[in-house]
């Protein structure tokens, strides 16, 4: 069986009138826009402050199928600086830089 990787890019836009986030999700590859089913999702984050280990557990609510997301220090300084809002970006990145 051979390897099989896709990547994408995920645009994340909040819209101040409506206060909803929006996301355009594009294939690097292709340009092509990737559509998403409408859907639900719980995300939790946990820290074991023994190990730094930082889990994600994504739930999909509507079939209950689950998934966990494992990694350290990076993916937690990822999660805060480049997903969470009032992260701080660092230098250089197209939201500081400009677009």
């Amino acid at each position: 069986m051979e390897n099989e990787e896709i990547s994408i890019i995920i645009w994340c836009q909040y819209d101040l009138q409506t206060s909803t986030t929006q996301l355009r999700l594009v294939r690097a590859d292709t340009s092509e826009d990737v559509l998403l089913r409408d859907g639900s999702f719980l995300l939790r984050i946990s820290i074991d402050a023994k190990t730094s280990v930082l889990r994600c557990f994504i739930r999909h609510i509507a079939s209950g199928s689950e998934a966990y997301m494992q990694g350290g220090p990076k993916l937690r300084k990822f999660v805060e600086t480049c997903l969470l809002s009032g992260g701080n970006q660092e230098p250089g990145t197209p939201e500081v830089s400009g677009k």
